[in-house]
């Protein structure tokens, strides 16, 4: 919730509400109550004199210090915080929309491009996925990660941890991601990140550290290639997700080449190696929301919002939804 010039504080909802159920903290154990903290009103949630609800001004999120702040585009500086303070400025919003309200990705099974990971899966053998990545891949900024309620872990467990529910699979789940690195260090990194796991499905997820640094999106394909390669190398029945990067905040220096990594991912799919567009369900989440909405730093990191949108766009290629019907 961002008061501007000195209005009450609001943010739009990502869908139209038929019915707003409750209004509470992030951490999702203080309620707030409507006409007393909180009411609907053109198209936003507003909150009322005296709320108790937690709430920063645009002021605060452009401050003149540069503690715990980066350049923003264009002059002045731009608000940055790790840990769960972002979180803890943030509500949690459960209400009633109506169906098919999303335009953006659905995702949908992949078993016939992952057909060994489908396999073991549905036959219930034990199956090793791997996640390889950065620092929104490690978790940074998930409530579980920062230690604050409701201890949302990362979205590599969540995968895991949905994928054990729906078919019953032994699933085991190694985290080689590392904050602040990039795709050209998971290359040269991928005998140790990688291969000495001997992981049947790897999720590689970088992107957001190499656009930054303006890599190009050849060079980014060319070190994913040669993860891909070194793995089949050793393991010829491995299978790939190749996930392309939310993006940073369009207001600071950290913007590069991370949109045109999704088209070059793109190019290296084939038989077991498919992509998680996340790029696009990042911007089609921003068409409604405002930045702030959807991070945990306010410059490169998802919020626990977003972190389920990763495990559920990434979980959906995995689940094949006849499964035991």
């Amino acid at each position: 919730m961002i008061a501007k010039n000195g209005q009450p504080a609001e943010a739009r909802l990502l869908f139209k509400p038929k019915r707003i159920i409750a209004v509470k903290n992030a951490g999702q154990n203080i309620e707030y109550t409507r006409g007393v903290d909180w009411e609907y009103k053109d198209g936003k949630l507003r909150l009322l004199p005296g709320s108790k609800a937690i709430f920063m001004t645009e002021t605060a999120l452009y401050p003149d210090s540069t503690k715990r702040s980066f350049p923003k585009q264009g002059g002045d500086r731009i608000l940055f915080n790790e840990g769960s303070f972002f979180h803890e400025k943030q509500l949690a919003v459960t209400y009633k929309h109506k169906r098919n309200a999303w335009k953006g990705i659905i995702p949908k099974f992949q078993g016939e491009n992952l057909p060994h990971s489908t396999e073991l899966l549905k036959k219930k053998q034990s199956i090793h996925i791997l996640l390889n990545g950065d620092s929104i891949s490690a978790g940074a900024n998930a409530s579980g990660r920062s230690k604050a309620e409701p201890n949302l872990p990362d979205w590599g467990i969540l995968i895991s941890e949905k994928l054990k529910r729906h078919y019953y699979a032994e699933v085991k789940f190694t985290n080689t991601a590392v904050g602040g690195k990039n795709s050209k260090w998971g290359r040269d990194n991928v005998e140790e990140l990688v291969l000495r796991h001997n992981p049947d499905l790897v999720i590689i997820a970088f992107g957001m550290n190499d656009g930054t640094g303006k890599m190009s999106p050849q060079a980014f394909k060319s070190n994913i290639s040669e993860m891909i390669r070194q793995t089949r190398e050793k393991n010829q029945k491995a299978e790939f997700i190749l996930v392309s990067t939310m993006l940073p905040n369009p207001e600071s220096f950290f913007t590069g080449t991370q949109p045109e990594f999704k088209k070059v991912l793109d190019e290296l799919t084939g038989p077991g190696i498919v992509v998680v567009d996340m790029t696009e369900v990042h911007r089609e989440l921003l068409k409604n929301k405002s930045y702030q909405d959807l991070t945990g730093n306010n410059i490169n990191h998802p919020n626990d919002f977003l972190i389920r949108w990763y495990a559920q766009e990434i979980a959906g290629v995995l689940i094949d939804q006849e499964y035991g019907k």
